[in-house]
């Protein structure tokens, strides 16, 4: 009976053993992995067979249509049949500002014309030309012409008293008119440094404010040089910039250093001569990623009446505002010479937005003796810089000083 069984026994685990061998891999029991990379692979098999193809959200799809959308850069850069809106490009206080523009010639080597008519909600308006010969964007030449004329008529900009003890409680009003036209050549010398002279023909006239607590109801007229009066300018000079930069990264960091004289001829009576001298330094420094930066700029204007000259009221540079203090009003201090630096620390949170901090100080003076930074207004707060699809850009600083909250509204870089 037992070899009975034996002998049955045999074929059973042959076939057992034949059918186990003939099973493809994968199937029917299979043995346990014996070495590391046996684990590893079947470990790689078991995600492969879970893969899913990825699917995109609707939210991707709509950044991705922002990314890639051309309207914007057509519309406000090239326009239609070279016709584009404008947005923008008065001083600030001016309110909305819009209005139409035409440019031909975009993509052209030789020339390049554009007009624009900007128009404010506060009545304000603003007439450019400009001819551009052997555009560097376009024609890559070392050397650039231009030859450019404007029109205003700013019914009331701001006026708070000449000096560094102006009160902000003298806020007052005045118009200003005036027409300009201006020629001058542009030259790049190797990779970093471009030189350029102007000359130019310039009539203004500030006068009462149409609307508003106009200037002279409050100061005395007599003593704001050249209010009321109509004069002509033979306006001339030249600029210095070199730029130490790494541009193969966006945005470019490095140094730059510009110096700018300007010479203001009174052709009537010679009662307004001055010669203005500018210093700027930027400098841009990346802070780890490259979408972190710490941004910073010094900028000095230094205006002379050359022989008895005097520098009109409305022609001295000043301080306050979204370009300089952000803290305080613009124009907020004037006199003939003035300084102020600021600092940024700027960082990239999506493509088409940036957050800033920053710290802005600076001061107004009339003795060069006073070139220091003692007696420094100062102000601090933070940005929002939105960057549309065609470059623009479009920034909300909020600032504070020793007068009180503000928000700023521009367009562009602050520096």
């Amino acid at each position: 009976m037992r070899v009975l069984r034996g002998v049955l026994l045999v074929p059973l685990l042959l076939l057992w053993t034949l059918s186990a061998r003939a099973q493809p891999e994968g199937e029917g029991v299979q043995a346990e992995p014996q070495t590391r990379a046996e684990i590893l692979k079947q470990a790689r098999e078991r995600k492969s067979e879970e893969l899913e193809p990825y699917r995109i959200s609707g939210a991707e799809r709509r950044v991705q249509f922002l990314e890639t959308w051309r309207l914007p850069r057509r519309l406000f850069t090239k326009g239609f049949g070279g016709f584009r809106p404008v947005i923008g490009g008065m001083p600030s206080g001016s309110g909305f500002v819009g209005g139409g523009g035409y440019i031909t010639g975009y993509n052209s080597q030789l020339l390049q014309f554009t007009a624009n008519a900007r128009y404010s909600s506060r009545g304000f308006t603003a007439y450019d030309a400009g001819l551009l010969i052997l555009p560097r964007a376009t024609s890559l030449s070392p050397v650039q012409g231009h030859i450019t004329w404007g029109r205003r008529d700013f019914s009331s900009l701001r006026f708070f008293g000449l000096g560094p003890e102006s009160s902000a409680d003298d806020r007052t009003t005045y118009r200003l008119e005036d027409n300009a036209i201006e020629m001058g050549v542009d030259a790049w010398v190797g990779r970093v440094t471009e030189l350029g002279v102007s000359v130019g023909w310039l009539t203004s006239k500030p006068g009462p404010a149409t609307s508003g607590s106009s200037l002279d109801g409050r100061f005395d007229p007599g003593a704001i040089p050249a209010f009321g009066v109509e004069t002509d300018y033979l306006v001339y000079g030249g600029h210095a910039v070199v730029r130490l930069l790494e541009e193969s990264v966006a945005p470019a960091v490095g140094l730059t250093l510009g110096v700018d004289v300007e010479r203001y001829d009174d052709t009537d009576s010679d009662r307004y001569d001055f010669t203005r001298l500018v210093a700027d330094v930027q400098a841009h420094i990346p802070v780890g990623h490259r979408n972190r930066m710490i941004a910073l700029h010094f900028r000095s204007s230094q205006s002379t009446g050359d022989g008895g000259g005097i520098v009109p009221f409305h022609l001295m540079e000043t301080i306050g505002g979204a370009n300089s203090i952000r803290g305080f009003k613009e124009y907020r201090f004037r006199d003939l010479r003035n300084l102020y630096l600021n600092a940024e620390y700027r960082w990239e949170v999506w493509t088409y937005l940036d957050l800033a901090v920053f710290y802005d100080a600076g001061k107004v003076f009339s003795d060069a003796d006073d070139f220091d930074f003692s007696d420094l207004e100062s102000g601090y707060g933070f940005g929002l810089r939105g960057h549309g699809p065609s470059g623009m850009v479009l920034r909300f600083d909020m600032s504070r000083s020793n007068e009180g909250f503000i928000l700023h509204i521009g367009s562009g870089p602050s520096f």
